[in-house]
């Protein structure tokens, strides 16, 4: 016996019912009509038994009962896509948690239609298997351009005073020397005397003067391009991945390994007027030692480090060519730390001697430029070019002598236009 979700059924016996079973009550229910009918239920779907029982105990019927998801949503579906699409072979059939699309449509704009008509038949949270093809499909390259400055600006003046061994051993200045093997200034230190004030680390007293200016300029520039079929998503990333531990069970530990780098997923859906609906995902990250995570297991310790991520989601409608820019990631951090004598250190003018001060500051700024063409295939292969063509080796005599990398190229045939070509001057 089967019966649609939503529905039932009334079953006549030739003897009063006693006793009904239901061996799962989640898919059907069955309620007494009278002494000698019962009515019928589906719930769900699923498959269930379903018994019925005189006074006697003795069996009266017995069905294996099979409930099938709800046609309704599917057959007002179907008529609604027929009515606003035609010409278009899309069938519609119900599914256990949702619907199911099949057939071909002419453009993606009509696959796109057809699957927002398909959501308004459906419950929240009930799913939609899109399983349409396009007669002729329109492909859709993506152009990502991924710029990233990031710069930091370190000043540390004054006298570090933390570790200062003895206060009363400071008698007098020590030569400075000039280390040629080193090419740095260190401190030479007077033989068989006691500790004098060093002006350098790795002497025998810890009063150092600090004077660092450190300006550090970084610059990242990725341009992945990915080409995809309109209304099939579409991920990149150029990175690596770096490892985990999780926890396995009977105390053991296993490793999973997560993403990092730059990393795209897209999804082009070509309009029927050549508009591209573009939902775009980009994502740039790299490892940090800040906020790391520490584990230890007897004598061994791993060190699992943090990601800095900039990401970004956003749905944007184009032309071809056309290009948007996602700004405004912006990043300013600053420390200044100041450490120095109690009471001495702040003293005006002469606490300065007492006193060490270092700045930090950090800036960060992160430009992601998106274009999307709407592309076809390349009949000949000789119009591709890799970055390949035309590499050779230099023989040994000019990479000797002339320092060359790649050997010297002939010049390249010139290309023939087909037909009259020039300039017209009026």
């Amino acid at each position: 016996m089967t019966v649609e979700s939503g529905t039932g059924r009334v079953l006549s016996l030739t003897s009063p019912v006693t006793n009904i079973f239901v061996a799962d009550p989640k898919v059907a229910e069955v309620r007494p009509a009278s002494p000698t009918s019962l009515f019928i239920f589906g719930l769900n779907a699923g498959r269930t038994t379903i018994a019925a029982m005189d006074a006697e105990g003795h069996l009266l019927v017995q069905y294996e009962l099979t409930v099938h998801p709800s046609s309704f949503g599917a057959r007002e579906a179907q008529a609604a896509i027929n009515h606003l699409l035609p010409g278009n072979n899309v069938k519609v059939q119900a599914q256990g948690k949702g619907l199911m699309l099949t057939g071909s449509v002419k453009s993606p704009a009509d696959a796109g239609q057809a699957m927002a008509i398909a959501k308004g038949y459906v419950t929240e949270n009930a799913a939609i298997d899109n399983e349409i093809t396009i007669e002729s499909p329109i492909q859709v390259t993506l152009t990502v351009r991924v710029a990233q400055m990031s710069r930091q600006v370190v000043r540390n003046l004054g006298i570090n005073w933390q570790a200062i061994a003895t206060i009363g051993s400071i008698a007098k200045l020590p030569a400075l020397a000039l280390n040629a093997n080193a090419s740095t200034l260190a401190c030479a230190a007077t033989s068989g005397t006691s500790s004098g004030l060093a002006l350098c680390p790795g002497a025998g007293f810890n009063g150092v003067i600090d004077a660092l200016a450190k300006d550090n300029l970084a610059h990242i520039l990725a341009e992945p391009n990915l080409t995809v079929i309109s209304g099939q998503p579409a991920s990149f990333q150029v990175g690596g991945e770096y490892p985990v531990p999780t926890a396995q069970g009977n105390g053991s530990v296993g490793i999973t390994y997560k993403s990092f780098g730059v990393l795209l997923s897209f999804l082009p859906t070509v309009l029927s007027d050549g508009r591209i609906n573009l939902h775009v995902k980009p994502e740039v990250s790299d490892l940090s030692t800040l906020n790391s995570a520490t584990l230890t297991s007897g004598l061994s310790t791993l060190v699992v480090p943090s990601l800095n991520v900039r990401r970004a989601e956003t749905t944007v409608e184009l032309g071809t060519g056309e290009s948007f820019a996602i700004a405004g990631l912006l990043q300013q951090s600053t420390n200044d730390n100041g450490t120095g004598i109690p009471g001495l250190g702040d003293i005006p003018g002469l606490g300065a001697l007492f006193h060490d001060d270092q700045f930090n500051r950090t800036e960060t700024e992160l430009v992601i430029v998106v274009t999307p063409y709407i592309v076809r295939p390349v009949a000949k292969v000789s119009a591709l070019h890799l970055p390949t063509d035309g590499y050779a080796p230099p023989p040994d005599l000019e990479r000797l002598l002339l320092m060359r990398q790649v050997a010297k190229q002939k010049a390249p045939v010139p290309v023939a236009i087909p037909g009259n070509a020039g300039f017209i001057v009026q």
